[in-house]
């Protein structure tokens, strides 16, 4: 009786290009990242989103104990620093239904300086508390300023997270 050895390789090689299964998909929330672009409008610079979507509470969903980061991805203006106040940030966080301000504005971050290019993103962000503080699911207005820049001010929606 005469054996065929190429049989157990043609098993092993089946056997090794199975499919791998993937990895589930990610469940635990993420920080929201918002693309800014600064652009001319006639004489002035303005923040544009690059994802106009982002403007609007309903599709600006951060959660408690995460980011919300803006980058700023590109620069038509030209250079931008900080002359009186800053060069990029918020002017104002407020509760939407109060117009109070957020309790948690003063964990925001600004931008000194935007260079008339830039090879990676700018950011700025704000650290939204942990809902055991007491932040809960509320939506709020901000708006985007900065010195000699058009401001702009869309809304965002915090979730508890979790």
């Amino acid at each position: 009786m005469r054996l065929n050895p190429v049989v157990p390789l043609v098993l092993t090689t089946l056997a090794t290009c199975a499919p791998v299964p993937s990895p589930p998909p990610e469940t635990r929330a993420k920080d929201l990242t918002i693309g800014l672009v600064l652009a001319l409008d006639g004489k002035k610079c303005v923040v544009r989103f690059a994802d106009t979507g982002l403007k609007d509470a309903a599709n600006a969903i951060a959660y408690t104990d995460h980011n919300v980061i803006w980058q700023v991805l590109s620069n038509a203006c030209g250079e931008k620093t900080k002359a009186v106040a800053k060069a990029l940030g918020l002017k104002y966080l407020k509760v939407k239904k109060t117009g109070n301000p957020a309790t948690w504005s003063g964990r925001c971050t600004t931008l000194d300086i935007i260079p008339a290019r830039i090879h990676t993103p700018l950011s700025f962000w704000c650290a939204i508390p942990s809902s055991l503080t007491g932040q809960g699911d509320e939506t709020y207005e901000y708006e985007i300023d900065g010195d000699s820049v058009e401001p702009v001010d869309p809304g965002l929606d915090v979730r508890r997270n979790g």
